[in-house]
C-alpha cells in the first residue's frame, strides 16, 4: 500500500551508510562500464578500481526486514514461485559517479528480490534501473556482450523486481543531474524449486 511504501522509504532514508569495500568490491571479474569508442568488453583487461557503492547489512532476523519481506511475498503472491525465506538482506545505494559491477547473486539463495523504495524517483531523467541478462552456463563477464538482455527494469518507487539469482545483472548508473542516492532493498531469498519458468506468469 502507499502508506506502507512511505514508511519503508522513511526507514531507508534514515539508514546510516558506509562505503562498501568488501568481497563485492574485489577487482576480480570487473570490467569498466564506459568503453572507448569501438571497443567491446572482451577488449579490456580486468580493472583494479573498486566497486564503489554504499551498503547497510541487516540480520535476517531484523524485524523491519522480516515485515517488509513477508509483506512483499504476500502482496505479490511470491509463494506461487516457492519463495519461502530470507537468505541475506541489505540496503544498497549508489549515486552519480559510482559504477556498480556486473555480477550474479550466487550465494545465500536462488532468487533475488529488489525493492525500489524511493517513491519520487524520476526514472526518465535519473536512470538507476537494473539490467538483467539471460544466463548461460560457464559464461564469464568479458562475454556479457554476447548475452541477450532479459529485462531492463526501470527504477519506479514501490516496484519489486524478482529474478533467478544466477542471472548476471547490474544496477544502472545515476544521471549527473540527479543529486539523490539511488537506494534498493535487496533480499537474497530461498525459493523451493525457484526458476525462471515459474516467473512466466509475471511477464506482463
Amino acid at each position: 500500500s502507499s502508506e506502507d511504501a512511505k514508511r519503508v522509504e522513511t526507514v531507508v532514508k534514515k539508514t546510516r551508510w558506509r562505503a562498501a569495500r568488501g568481497r563485492s568490491c574485489s577487482p576480480a571479474r570487473y570490467y569498466p562500464l564506459e568503453l572507448e569508442k569501438g571497443l567491446k568488453f572482451g577488449d579490456w583487461e580486468q580493472q583494479e578500481a573498486p566497486n564503489l557503492h554504499y551498503v547497510t547489512k541487516f540480520s535476517i532476523k531484523d524485524s523491519f526486514m522480516i515485515q517488509l519481506f513477508n509483506g512483499l511475498v504476500d502482496k505479490c503472491d511470491l509463494d506461487k514461485i516457492g519463495v519461502e525465506e530470507i537468505g541475506d538482506c541489505y540496503i544498497a545505494g549508489h549515486k552519480h559517479g559510482d559504477s556498480p559491477h556486473i555480477h550474479p547473486d550466487s550465494n545465500f539463495g536462488n532468487m533475488t528480490l529488489l525493492y525500489y523504495p524511493i517513491l519520487d524517483w524520476d526514472e526518465k531523467k535519473w536512470g538507476g534501473g537494473t539490467t538483467i541478462w539471460n544466463n548461460e552456463d560457464d559464461i564469464s563477464v568479458d562475454e556479457i556482450d554476447t548475452l541477450e538482455v532479459l529485462k531492463h527494469a526501470t527504477y519506479k518507487g514501490n516496484r519489486l523486481v524478482v529474478f533467478d539469482a544466477d542471472h548476471w545483472h547490474r544496477a544502472e548508473p545515476v544521471a549527473r543531474i540527479c543529486k539523490e542516492m539511488r537506494y534498493v532493498v535487496v533480499f537474497k531469498s530461498i525459493a523451493d524449486g525457484g526458476n525462471t519458468e515459474r516467473l512466466n506468469y509475471y511477464d506482463n
